[in-house]
């Protein structure tokens, strides 16, 4: 042969194995999927490559305050030390303490300037509640006043503020009181454990821990309040220069601000579908860390065994006041900390459950065996984790080339990230994080193998919607979601209503109160309608609200109030890897066929005509297309798709089919062979294109081998529907099957003619009596050669291509069933 076109050929091979449509059709799959997520689920997708790595996800972590709970705060009142009851400002019954109402008052952030619907006030939602429910007036961004009083001595005049940072976890205001003898006072406010330590000893009460430990285990918001009286000597401008650290000194304890944010009417129900379909599902948080456990476990988070849900324990991961010395030198870097037992607060008493475990590799194996019997649950605070990356790192580089300034980022240390990587998968609720700290723990998960799915609303979860392998932000918009919950409220209530009365119905009544209920059921469908109409207003209302800083680093950004965002996103993941994972399968058994035709075939002279390549090009075209179009289920599997085409499952699956084509193109080849001249001048390698049985029988076997590819590799459930849910899909299947019967069959020759195929034999007027050439084959013996004489050649090409497509379908689901089951063993072990 001559070299040149040796290598043209070699090439032309190559070239097959790896498609040039590969980056096309992949391309193409993630295309529809972010079309898909914008048209369906509102969500909106900046980085289309993260929509696989969404069906990858093994864990999903949540903020609390405007993700899993409403951004609605309600003041459920004031808790005072010698009071054993809430005290709400506006009560007419019991009147708060004036140095109670003014650090209630001016102790915020807030500024004049917003919307209608937020009361012309712009600012944190939690100060917002407390100004709505309190008598006071916002006047000026500096002044406030009592609602109702015209006494001057009722304005207070903010100088200054100290601004909250969630690294101190307080703030303060420099204030006087207009008409007044001019005393300047320092007002704060802040988490209770922080505040404790600023307070004077003669006022802070006896049982101040007890105080909001106690509404902290009720899932509410505790803030302490406290003042210092600064004298009327001191500027506002000299009290600056000293500094923050001097003015919040020596401070008294006010009282405790109480206040609620209501859990979103499907945090639950998606929090539970995630756990069903196998996910971890964490809390990481700002907010405290009972406040934190208990919102963990009203959605679901933390879960007691409904066997016995009293032997549940909740550990806090802290440090402890004393050292085990008989902890080994490994170990000593860890010996301060433990888990300890979160103390839990019942309807009749507190009580304590286990005992404490120290921290090490021998007891995190310990810990992680009780979590995953739902016998135990973690909890730890930013500030605990912090000291454990200190000690970590300490230990590994020395204590002389430690820097104070590392602690800003000890957690994403490689040596302290090298224990969290194994810590982190036991904890189930990080609470005080600090943005930088939420970035760590992502980053932690994502180091020991998993893939993470973080999904947040404020400026503090940016660092972790970065560092996730899926960052989704929603929207927070709380008086649109309360508009929302208050009419899905009433249409709930009027659908209860009704079918109580179905229930309840008797003739008697029926004859008797006809108008009534008539009347009745009237002003139940005009309250009906109304809600339906105050729910699309709020969607609408919604479609304007501006996106949160979140969105601008999340790589999803979701215009829904709703976590089911996130169960959508891992929806479409999941579909979308699975389709890539198709078509790299069928892509890779129709190289392999397409090769043995370019290479051990191409030796005998098998050929494919212009016409017959681009009618082949264009039925797989128009099928991959409608592959990608293949829609997600409206529920998560608890098993997962294979992570990648080079495991083991594909690997298999891609090999068992291309030797069950293999032995078909084989088989037909051989019979074929006996059928044709050897003298045809197409039958030379690189002799041109004529057609022959040889070339009609091999292109049937390419043509259904490439459908049956689509046709058994297509994913279907249990993460996408299923082929015959694919209209599209399936009715392009059954016209190319329909093509291979008639043109094997020769029913309609336009067809073959079209296609260039040539008759296929006649074996029925193969005789040696009348002289008729009969193939050497035959003569010898050869038991294939002897079925199609002895059947025909088309009925045998028929019954090649029915169990080719027999045994490749029944390969594809044994290897798929062998798999599932290992999964389930695996995720039981789990």
């Amino acid at each position: 042969r001559n070299r040149f076109r040796l290598m043209v050929h070699v090439i032309i091979i190559v070239t097959s194995v790896v498609p040039p449509e590969l980056p096309m059709e992949l391309s193409l799959a993630v295309t529809n999927s972010v079309a898909d997520l914008m048209k369906r689920c509102h969500v909106f997708c900046t980085e289309p490559f993260r929509i696989p790595w969404a069906g990858r996800v093994d864990v999903c972590c949540f903020d609390k305050t405007g993700t899993l709970t409403s951004d609605e705060m309600k003041l459920r009142g004031v808790r005072l030390a010698s009071s054993d009851e809430l005290m709400h400002p506006s009560s007419e019954e019991e009147q708060l303490p004036w140095p109670v109402l003014r650090v209630m008052a001016a102790c915020h952030s807030l500024a004049l300037g917003g919307r209608a619907q937020d009361g012309g006030v712009v600012g944190d939602p939690l100060e917002r509640a407390v100004l709505n429910d309190a008598p006071f007036l916002l006047r000026r961004n500096d002044v406030v006043a009592v609602i109702g009083s015209e006494e001057p001595e009722k304005e207070i005049e903010i100088h200054h503020r100290f601004a909250f940072s969630s690294r101190l976890k307080r703030m303060t205001v420099l204030v006087t009181e207009r008409g007044s003898d001019g005393t300047v006072w320092a007002l704060t406010k802040g988490a209770p454990e922080t505040i404790k330590i600023f307070l004077t000893q003669e006022s802070t009460p006896s049982n101040y821990e007890e105080i909001y430990t106690h509404h902290m285990s009720r899932g509410q918001r505790v803030l302490a309040m406290a003042y210092r009286d600064l004298g009327r000597k001191k500027t506002v401008a000299s009290l600056k220069e000293q500094g923050r650290d001097f003015i919040e000194q020596g401070l008294t304890f006010a009282g405790f601000l109480v206040l609620d944010c209501p859990l979103k009417s499907d945090s639950k129900s998606v929090i539970t579908e995630l756990r069903k379909s196998g996910h971890d599902v964490v809390m990481i948080t700002g907010d405290a860390i009972l406040t934190a456990t208990e919102v963990a476990r009203q959605v679901g988070i933390i879960r007691e065994k409904k066997s016995n849900p009293g032997s549940h324990v909740i550990y806090e991961l802290r440090e402890r006041q004393t050292s085990d010395s008989s902890e080994s030198a490994d170990d000593e870097m860890l010996s301060k900390f433990a888990f300890s037992p979160l103390v839990i607060e019942t309807q009749s008493a507190v009580k304590t459950l286990g005992e404490s475990i120290s921290l090490s590799p021998s007891n995190i194996r310990l810990v992680k065996e009780m979590v995953s019997k739902s016998k135990a649950s973690v909890c730890v605070t930013g500030e605990s984790l912090t000291k454990i990356a200190v000690a970590v790192v300490q230990y590994n580089v020395g204590k002389d080339s430690w820097d104070e300034s590392m602690v800003k980022s000890v957690l994403l240390h490689p040596s302290a990230q090298e224990l969290l990587k194994d810590l982190v998968p036991l904890i189930s609720v990080f609470a005080r994080h600090a943005p930088r700290q939420k970035e760590a723990v992502v980053h932690a998960f994502n180091l020991g193998g998993y893939h993470t799915l973080m999904c947040g609303d404020g400026t503090n979860d940016v660092g972790a919607l970065k560092r996730a392998h899926v960052g989704i932000s929603i929207i927070s918009a709380p008086e649109l979601e309360a508009k929302q919950r208050k009419a899905t409220a009433k249409m709930a209530k009027l659908k209860a209503e009704e079918k109580q009365e179905r229930k309840n119905k008797n003739k008697k009544s029926k004859i008797k109160s006809s108008a009534d209920k008539k009347s009745r059921q009237k002003a139940r469908n005009a309250a009906l309608h109304e809600s339906l109409r105050q729910i699309r207003e709020a969607q609408e209302e919604l479609d304007g609200v501006e996106l949160g800083d979140a969105s601008v680093a999340s790589p999803f950004t979701s215009r829904a109030m709703s976590i089911k965002c996130c169960k959508d996103v891992l929806q479409q993941g999941r579909c979308t890897l699975v389709t890539m994972l198709t078509i790299y399968k069928i892509l890779g058994v129709s190289c392999l066929v397409n090769a043995l035709v370019l290479s051990k075939l191409h030796s005998y002279g098998v050929k494919q005509g212009d016409r017959q390549l681009t009618a082949l090009g264009m039925a797989v075209a128009v099928m991959f297309l409608f592959v990608t179009r293949g829609k997600p289920l409206p529920t998560l599997s608890p098993d997962r798709p294979p992570s990648s085409v080079l495991c083991m499952q594909a690997l298999l699956s891609i090999a068992g089919q291309f030797l069950v084509h293999f032995a078909a193109i084989i088989i037909v080849t051989h019979s074929s062979l006996a059928y044709v001249d050897p003298w045809d001048p197409s039958m030379i390698p690189d002799g041109p294109f004529n057609p022959n049985v040889l070339n009609t029988c091999t292109f049937l076997l390419t043509i259904l081998a490439t459908v049956n590819t689509f046709v058994v590799n297509y994913p279907g459930e249990p993460f996408m529907e299923g082929l015959r849910e694919n209209t599209l899909l399936i009715r392009s299947v059954q016209i190319c099957y329909g093509a291979l019967v008639i043109c094997s069959l020769e029913i309609f020759w336009p067809l073959n003619d079209l296609l260039q195929l040539s008759p296929l034999p006649d074996t029925s007027a193969l005789s040696n009596e009348d002289g008729v050439w009969v193939p050497p084959a035959l003569q010898e013996g050869d038991i294939f050669v002897g079925i199609v004489h002895e059947f025909g050649f088309p009925i045998s090409m028929c019954a090649l291509m029915v169990a080719d497509t027999i045994l490749v379908y029944m390969i594809e689901k044994s290897i798929a069933s062998l798999f599932k089951t290992r999964s389930s063993d695996k995720i039981n072990l789990k």
